[in-house]
């Protein structure tokens, strides 16, 4: 086995800055107020196809019903809406497997979180599963939901308070407090709109949050997910990870953008930054 590597996440001690990995994979940042604390939200999983309809041409060779017979109407019985079930997210579980490994100080302690009068993200106001014409699509998905939970325990691990909630198709959604110590993140990251900083320095930390949110396998190649929303910070990110060892390509589209990464060599280099793996770990998700 080779020399730990001194930028690996396995080196170095947790810290909020470690979220910039979630603003790579697709991650937004909202303000409150007059941008005295910040919020950061992740939107997991696509969107589902839109449903098709149900409506059936009418044949054109079938004749009218005349006027005159009636035409019986036949109705359906009624039967209620299922409700579907609560979950509930497991408390107190952090996805790294070394549970005392210590946090970096960033500064002073975060100021309470506001009232929720503020300024609203890109994606919000969020609404719950239940009721939803979509109910049920995103919990369909095991691999976005073991995703949400891992990066809502990531952010616990770094002591910034995490929830899961829903948009109205089903899918999970990531979303920490409004929190002041949050704030430099959405000055770095020029949040209206947003650009990655320049330069951006992707160590094994921010590298290890991005793989939980937006990394897998695509055949030999192993893809990190770009904002499909904010296409201009996709040069910079490919430039980081040039710089880290990576030797990436920009590849997908404009609705699935990733960094590509392929070569046995990079791969480990990867796998190597981001450390071990994470407990109940998803299939095809990890670099190896």
């Amino acid at each position: 086995m080779g020399q730990m590597s001194f930028y690996s996440a396995d080196a170095l001690p947790r810290a909020v800055t470690d979220l910039e990995g979630v603003l790579c994979a697709g991650g937004g940042m909202s303000l409150f107020g007059r941008g005295t604390a910040a919020r950061l939200t992740i939107v997991l999983g696509s969107p589902p196809p839109p449903p098709e309809s149900e409506e059936e041409p009418a044949d054109e060779d079938e004749a009218p019903a005349p006027d005159d017979v009636p035409v019986p109407v036949v109705r359906a019985p009624s039967v209620p809406d299922p409700t579907p079930e609560p979950r509930t997210w497991e408390e107190g579980v952090d996805e790294i497997y070394d549970d005392d490994l210590p946090v970096r100080d960033d500064g002073p302690p975060p100021d309470p979180e506001p009232a929720p009068t503020h300024r609203e993200g890109r994606i919000e106001p969020l609404r719950p599963l239940e009721g939803s014409p979509h109910a049920g699509v995103g919990a369909q998905d095991p691999e976005t939901e073991w995703r949400a939970h891992a990066l809502c325990c990531a952010f616990r691990g770094r002591g910034v308070p995490a929830e899961v909630d829903r948009l109205p198709d089903g899918r999970p959604v990531v979303r920490s407090a409004f929190r002041a110590d949050l704030l430099p993140l959405a000055e770095h990251w020029h949040t209206d709109p947003k650009h990655a900083p320049d330069p951006l320095r992707l160590d094994g930390p921010r590298l290890r949050l991005w793989v939980l949110a937006a990394g897998r396998w695509a055949g030999r190649a192993y893809t990190l997910g770009l904002d499909p929303l904010a296409p201009t910070t996709h040069e910079p990110l490919l430039t980081a990870c040039q710089r880290a060892g990576l030797g990436a390509t920009l590849a997908g589209d404009s609705d699935d953008p990733v960094v590509r990464i392929v070569g046995r060599a990079r791969q480990r280099r990867l796998a190597e930054l981001v450390g071990g793996r994470p407990r109940h770990l998803h299939d095809g998700v990890w670099p190896d």
